[in-house]
């Protein structure tokens, strides 16, 4: 997704942002040390109330890194294009994504956060480069992690939302998506995490009958896409932040129109007896946080980008 820097930060709705000095100095496993971090990690802390839940759980839910790893060995079209994408995607010190990424998993493993949720466009193309050194950095997390793909995950602008770009490039990441299934689960104690794809901008028909089948287990249930759906609130950030649709929903301004699958998916999600307390969204680099109405009103938070430095530190205990 592109737009002007400058116009993308004054637009940007940020909610109580705890602002996390990340200056660390440490040395990896094999015997390499890493520099030390002169910028800031922006850290949104909220909490979901689980009624009857036991335990106490804590997520560290980024999206939108958009990483660019250059390759002198990459066909001249994709140096050409990371060229370009690179200088877009950094934090307000002039940190690369690709220098702030290997930050968040150090963070992940020192906070000992029980599983890492990442929702999508955390590389902004399917580049050998690029899935290489993402596969590299999530081997090094030592909890679980659920990866929801975005569609820059797995496109190239010649190759936009095409069968063949799915069928070579979303293929790549498939050991890091659990064998890139539309619909993915991760049970974590009580808990029950499921992403599901809608990087094509509506959520994928393969996912539904699992999805039904996960509902019913009886479990709390938080939901991982990458393109959230439309609420209130969001609805008019999204309008002012990007002139093209990007969120699903009816919406004349902001919304790309649900189709059938993509409507049975919300009736699912906000049925009367719903087990899902939050749905994760990201996609429109800013935060929101408000909800999704039907039967049932469901809690969607929306992260910011995460190139500019943001993480969601998501805390889930029983009241």
């Amino acid at each position: 997704m592109e737009q002007n820097k400058e116009d993308r930060m004054n637009q940007i709705f940020r909610r109580a942002v705890l602002l996390v000095c990340a200056a660390a100095s440490a040395v990896c496993l094999g015997g390499c040390s890493h520099k030390e971090e002169e910028w800031e990690k922006k850290i949104t802390e909220e909490t979901v109330y689980v009624d009857g839940l036991e335990g106490e759980y804590t997520f560290l839910f980024l999206t939108d890194s958009h990483v660019v790893i250059q390759d002198k060995n990459a066909s001249q079209q994709e140096q050409e294009f990371a060229d370009q994408r690179y200088a877009m995607f950094y934090n307000e010190e002039g940190v690369a994504a690709k220098d702030q990424f290997p930050a968040w998993v150090r963070y992940a493993n020192e906070m000992e956060v029980d599983a890492v949720l990442l929702g999508g466009d955390i590389i902004d193309s399917p580049s050998d480069a690029n899935v290489e050194w993402l596969r590299g950095q999530l081997a090094k997390l030592k909890m679980p992690y659920l990866y929801v793909p975005g569609n820059h995950d797995w496109t190239y602008p010649w190759d936009y939302m095409t069968d063949y770009g799915k069928e070579t490039y979303l293929s790549k990441l498939s050991d890091m998506m659990q064998g890139h299934a539309p619909l993915q689960s991760l049970a974590v104690g009580e808990l029950l995490l499921v992403g599901v794809d809608d990087s094509s901008n509506q959520v994928n028909p393969d996912a539904i009958s699992g999805y039904e089948d996960l509902l019913r287990q009886g479990k709390p249930v938080i939901v991982m896409t990458h393109v959230p759906f439309a609420t209130d609130t969001l609805s008019a950030k999204a309008a002012l932040e990007w002139e093209n649709p990007t969120v699903i929903g009816e919406d004349q301004e902001a919304g790309i129109w649900p189709n059938d699958t993509s409507c049975f998916f919300r009736e699912l999600t906000t049925a009367r007896d719903t087990p899902v307390k939050l749905l994760l969204s990201g996609h429109v680099h800013l935060y929101d946080d408000s909800v999704i109405n039907g039967e049932t009103s469901v809690r969607q938070i929306v992260g910011d980008g995460g190139y500019e430095g943001c993480a969601l530190l998501l805390h889930v205990k029983g009241r």
